[in-house]
């Protein structure tokens, strides 16, 4: 079973709103938020979230090295072999996080994916940098889907086992 580490906002990981966009790194040792879907999804593919990390996604602007270093660390203290950052949908400081994290982790030999709605601003500053597995904005047709792609390409990227068709599913 391949360790997958999902990485949250504030909001996506259930602690709060705008009110909590300061909100320091944390994390917990369970699917929160959209892990609780995605989870079951992963185990088809012999992989399981093992971890939610989240952050206030304007703490992280303000703190980005910090957060980064942290996160890699339980990254690598965790023995992820994949880390999903997203869903951002179309949330423009989300997805800058989640594509930001996703490339810092790449750096450091973790092999990450963001997922995000093409309406945010993160697809194009990050999609010839980062993989960046397509979803609809929040609400849209194609979620379901977009959450099975995220799955299947992050297990995909845990096993070492990207293919071209794969590619498909990103931006």
């Amino acid at each position: 079973m391949k360790k997958i580490i999902l990485i949250l906002n504030h909001v996506q990981a259930g602690m709060g709103s705008d009110e909590n966009a300061q909100l320091a790194p944390s994390g917990k040792k369970t699917a929160l938020g959209p892990g609780q879907t995605l989870n079951p999804l992963f185990k088809e593919h012999d992989a399981e979230i093992i971890a939610t990390l989240f952050c206030g996604d304007q703490y992280y602007e303000g703190h980005q090295a910090e957060v980064q270093k942290k996160f890699i660390g339980f990254a690598k203290k965790f023995g992820a072999d994949a880390v999903l950052c997203g869903p951002a949908m179309h949330y423009p400081y989300f997805g800058e996080m989640a594509a930001s994290l996703a490339e810092a982790l790449n750096k450091h030999g973790i092999p990450a994916a963001a997922a995000m709605s093409e309406e945010n601003p993160a697809v194009e500053k990050y999609e010839k940098r980062v993989a960046i597995i397509k979803m609809p904005k929040k609400g849209g047709i194609g979620l379901n889907d977009s959450f099975k792609n995220m799955a299947a390409y992050v297990s995909a990227l845990a096993n070492g086992k990207e293919t071209q068709e794969m590619q498909k599913m990103l931006f």
